[in-house]
């Protein structure tokens, strides 16, 4: 009894440290997180260091299928993509939208970030009013 508590006890801690170190890798693009080793390749894109499965592991933990959206991508031959939905995107904010997820036929998997563009002032805001002659 005692063994399988301790035995169970460290299983709990080897979770709870594993969790720990992973997020301390990650960082986030407009509020979406990505994992740790993702590198920046241009403007909201980026390389992820795993294969295709366990980015979409890592993405289904971090963005529940039931609270995100998804849907497969369909496109060229070779290549595998998800769009993930982002239902309440924080429009006063640089937030994401979406984000499309996709693998080349060599392995390598890249992540495309979506932002919502920032909303521009009317086009007569700055403009002062006419005088009346």
């Amino acid at each position: 009894m005692k063994r399988a508590m301790l035995l169970g006890l460290l299983g709990l801690l080897e979770l709870t440290t594993a969790g720990d170190a992973r997020a301390a890798g990650e960082f986030k693009a407009h509020n979406f997180i990505l994992p740790g080793g993702a590198v920046k390749v241009d403007e909201d894109r980026f390389r992820l260091p795993q294969p295709w499965e366990d980015a979409v592991k890592f993405y289904r933990l971090a963005f529940p299928p039931a609270k995100y959206p998804r849907r497969t991508l369909h496109s060229q031959s070779g290549v595998r993509a998800m769009h993930i939905v982002n239902p309440h995107p924080a429009r006063n904010e640089d937030d994401w939208e979406g984000v499309n997820l996709y693998e080349f036929g060599r392995g390598e998997v890249r992540v495309f970030v979506l932002v919502h563009p920032p909303a521009e002032a009317p086009a007569d805001a700055g403009r002062k009013p006419a005088k009346k002659t």
